[in-house]
């Protein structure tokens, strides 16, 4: 009987090392593709295994523990748990507020080494296995400790500020100098650091006790973003980087540390500066078309902060290329390949409990094959993301700039190879979608969202429906960049646009309403009654109804409108005003869409089988025209529908009057960027990231961080 309940133990803990190693599996290779997916399916999955991992460890090495047999395995076993803990280098976190709480983690870690070191001691008697497990355990300490040293340096209360100083100080400084012979397009004149601070060395001068390079040969180990456009190698020439990609990945980085000034509260003191709007706009927009370069540089920065707040690279880079990690990536294959004869050859001891397969195979030893095979696929999905991740090409130009003789042709290859290679995107590219009147009669699911179950997910408001996401189109990118030129570090929320386009006078009441909100959905619910109207119209053939529809300012007017409405319905926390109101005017226009709209909405045989869509649309739009027509319209969704009615009255071509919204929309986009609220920024970007932040980035590099209060 006490046999079979040793086996029956035996079987939990082997079930539950292999259930964590197929979790933990998991977190590595899909963490890798978080950053830019907005899979509502894969970011739950991640947050199981990262949730579930640490628990179902504590609860194997108890289970371990408290067995009243002894297995020599047990602690290996229990090493390769420790170890797949800290190993995912592209998650170190799930949320911001795991960055907070790392002295949690630490305790946390502090527990497992303890059973860990109790495990050692009791069930390993081999002289044999007792040096592979103090390597095997020194190099777990090595994985977590990685792990806790990333969570320190995101934290925007210890780590971030710290590391944040030297570049704030040293943009303070240069900011005090003269800057009228800078010159963005060969970026002279722009001392934005990039690498090599950590060898050089710092003083503190008072009185203002700002951090300083102390001499200026140390200074020359500092890598600045003039020195990469003024590098005389080959491969940075005109002729080795034509487009300029290879020269942008380190300005990338170099405004990804700027950037990380916003999230450490820390001032942005050349933003006063003519020469800081001149580097966007006769820098990275001195071309026509460069609005795909200026986004491609955002996104690749946004890249960099995903990294800094979810996972190890910068832990990994900190000191140059990981060449400690490559290192031991070989022993770790070195080891595997030297334990498979020994797990052919595994006998039990006579006293150990074990199980068999049907085939006769031994299980424990399956088991530690199998854990062992899980290591090696992980280390090698690993060492290809880190080894070419952005963080290496970054270290790898810094050396081609900072050391000529490694000028040659042989490394220039290498570089290339390792630059020109994307393993990982940074962003998936797609825009949140989100109509009123699409979405304004749609209730929660009573199975999913009822008094039971409220407790432990919330409860979604009424009328919250997300459209489908849409590739994010070349236009509305082109539009938005024409929109930043045109008005440049002036900002309004349309009337600018409405004024170049001669209807200030009858449109622009709706730019002065009570909020942003307001506003936004306002002009929301004008432009779909717009495109409704497109899809109504009997005079309009068929075939100029498609050329309107395919069009670009139809494009850029209709996906924007859908957009500023998601953000309104769904991250209000990225718009001007406060994130509560904007949620409370919201729910109160559902509540208006349902009474004004009363027996438009879908009845129980059209939401089972989609039926009569175009009929409800059209019901929809004879029904909000007949509100426009009231007077004394107070209510937001009576205002945009006198909105609608002007558009449609008052501008009959089609073709201006998308251009109007277009113009309009990529006018407002803008102004909605500037946020204090680093942090909504930061947390949307671990689902996946927004538009908003790219355009939020842009402007604060711009040296816009706030919009006009008039």
């Amino acid at each position: 009987m006490a046999c079979e309940t040793a086996q029956e133990t035996l079987l939990y803990v082997e079930s539950y090392i292999l259930l964590t190693t197929l979790l933990i599996a998991f977190l590595t290779v899909f963490g890798s593709w978080r950053r830019r997916s907005h899979s509502l399916k894969l970011k739950y999955s991640i947050w199981a295994s990262y949730l579930l991992s640490t628990c179902l460890i504590n609860y194997t090495m108890g289970l371990m523990r408290s067995a009243t047999f002894r297995i020599e395995l047990f602690s290996v076993w229990a090493t390769f748990l420790i170890i797949f803990l800290g190993s995912a280098d592209c998650i170190s976190t799930y949320s911001l507020e795991d960055s907070e709480s790392r002295k949690r983690y630490n305790l946390e870690v502090f527990v497992l080494y303890f059973w860990l070191g109790l495990l050692i001691g009791v069930h390993t008697h081999e002289p044999k296995f007792m040096i592979p497990l103090y390597l095997l355990y020194f190099l777990s300490l090595r994985r977590t400790g990685g792990r806790a040293e990333a969570l320190e340096l995101a934290s925007k209360s210890y780590g971030l500020v710290r590391n944040t100083k030297l570049v704030a100080d040293f943009m303070e400084v240069e900011s005090n100098k003269e800057g009228n012979d800078a010159d963005p397009t060969c970026m002279k004149g722009y001392k934005y650091l990039v690498k090599g601070e950590k060898k050089a060395k710092v003083k503190v001068q008072a009185p203002h006790y700002h951090m300083q390079f102390e001499t200026t040969d140390d200074h020359n180990k500092v890598i600045t973003i003039d020195m990469i456009w003024q590098c005389e190698g080959r491969l940075l020439s005109s002729t080795g980087d034509p487009d300029g990609r290879l020269k942008d990945i380190c300005l990338s980085y170099a405004l990804y540390r700027l950037l990380c000034r916003r999230f450490a509260k820390y001032s942005f003191p050349e933003s006063s500066q003519d020469k800081t709007w001149k580097f966007v706009r006769n820098g990275l927009l001195s071309k026509e078309g460069d609005h795909e370069r200026a986004f491609r540089v955002i996104e690749l920065e946004l890249g960099f902060l995903y990294d800094l707040f979810y996972t190890k690279y910068p832990v990994l880079f900190a000191k140059g290329l990981p060449l400690l990690r490559n290192f031991e990536f070989i022993i770790v294959i070195i080891g595997c390949w030297v334990a498979v004869p020994a797990l052919t050859n595994y006998q039990h001891r006579d006293s150990d409990v074990h199980l068999m397969t049907t085939g006769g195979h031994n299980l424990d030893a399956l088991l530690t094959g199998v854990v062992l095979v899980a290591i090696l696929f992980m280390e090698i999905v690993q060492f290809f993301v880190v080894n070419f991740s952005d963080w290496a090409k970054v270290q790898w130009l810094c050396y081609y700039v900072k050391k000529p003789l490694i000028r040659n042709k042989c490394m220039e290859i290498i570089i290339r190879v390792i630059c020109h290679r994307k393993l990982l995107k940074p962003w998936d590219r797609k825009l949140s979608q989100y109509s009123l009147l699409e979405s304004f009669s749609h209730n929660p699911s009573i199975l999913l969202y009822n008094r039971w179950t409220t407790p432990y997910i919330g409860k979604p408001r009424n009328g919250l429906k997300r459209s489908a996401h849409v590739k994010l189109p070349m236009g509305l990118k082109k539009a938005i960049i024409h929109s930043l030129k045109t008005n440049g570090q002036r900002l309004t929320n349309g009337v600018a646009s409405l004024q170049r386009n001669g209807v200030e006078n009858e449109l622009s009441w709706a730019c002065r309403l009570e909020t942003q909100t307001h506003v936004i959905m306002v002009w929301h619910i004008a432009t779909s009654l717009c495109e409704l109207n497109l899809s109504s119209q009997v005079i309009v053939t068929g075939e100029q109804v498609k050329q309107q529809r395919e069009s670009e300012d139809f494009i850029v007017a209709t996906k924007l409108s859908k957009y500023c409405a998601y953000l309104v319905a769904f991250a209000p926390r990225l718009l001007p005003d406060h994130p509560y109101i904007t949620e409370f005017i919201f729910d109160h226009v559902i509540v208006e869409a349902r009474e004004k709209l009363k027996g438009c909405d879908k009845s129980i045989c059209q939401k089972m089988f989609n039926l009569y869509k175009g009929d409800r649309k059209k019901r929809i739009f004879e029904k909000m025209l007949t509100l426009g027509k009231e007077d004394g319209n107070q209510e937001i969704i009576e205002k945009g529908a006198v909105l609608a009615k002007d558009l449609l009255e008052k501008i009959q071509d089609n073709g201006q009057r998308w251009k109007i919204l277009a113009e309009l929309w990529a006018e407002m986009m803008l102004f909605v960027a500037p946020s204090d609220d680093e942090t909504a920024h930061a947390e949307h970007l671990a689902m996946g990231g927004e538009f908003v932040t790219h355009l939020w980035a842009l402007l604060s590099h711009a040296g816009i961080l706030e919009r006009d209060s008039a």
